[in-house]
């Protein structure tokens, strides 16, 4: 480095200790970005994990068992492992038209073997569940009490 009169000078250092949290800071900034990026979990797109799903009892409390009210909105865990036709509401099972592929499996960006959401009953014979990643997909009352398909 030149001064004023053109002699050449030395650079003035920085002391070591103050460089070593500069790239630490560095280094952690760089780690969070590269998580973010490889990891959607955190992500709005990506569906929410369920732990510890609540048992299907259609005799059990709404909105599973009897009792839901139309208009309302209830934390709803839909089981999707075999993909999405039939879901117990109200003490019996709803029925939507067949969702994922080939019948086999939930559509692309539900979570598997279970999904998290809402249920909200727009009607009597109407319900409208929307998955936590924001897919809908609405339901019709059936008389059915009696699980309607077998799945492993």
């Amino acid at each position: 480095m030149a001064d004023d009169s053109g002699e050449l000078t030395e650079r003035p250092s920085r002391p070591r200790d103050m460089r070593r949290p500069a790239c630490v800071l560095v280094v952690v900034a760089v780690s969070a970005l590269l998580a973010s990026c490889g990891d959607e979990s955190g992500s709005a797109d990506a569906p929410r994990v369920v732990e510890n799903p609540p048992p299907i009892e259609l005799d059990g409390e709404p909105p599973y068992g009897p009792g839901i009210e139309a208009g309302d909105s209830y934390d709803y865990v839909l089981y999707t492992h075999c993909g999405i036709e039939w879901a117990p509401i109200d003490g019996v099972w709803w029925r939507t038209d067949p969702l994922g592929v080939a019948e086999a499996s939930p559509p692309e960006g539900w979570g598997n073997p279970h999904d998290a959401g809402t249920l909200t009953v727009d009607g009597g014979d109407t319900a409208t569940y929307t998955s936590d990643t924001g897919i809908d997909v609405q339901f019709r009352r059936t008389d059915t009490v009696e699980a309607p398909v077998a799945c492993d």
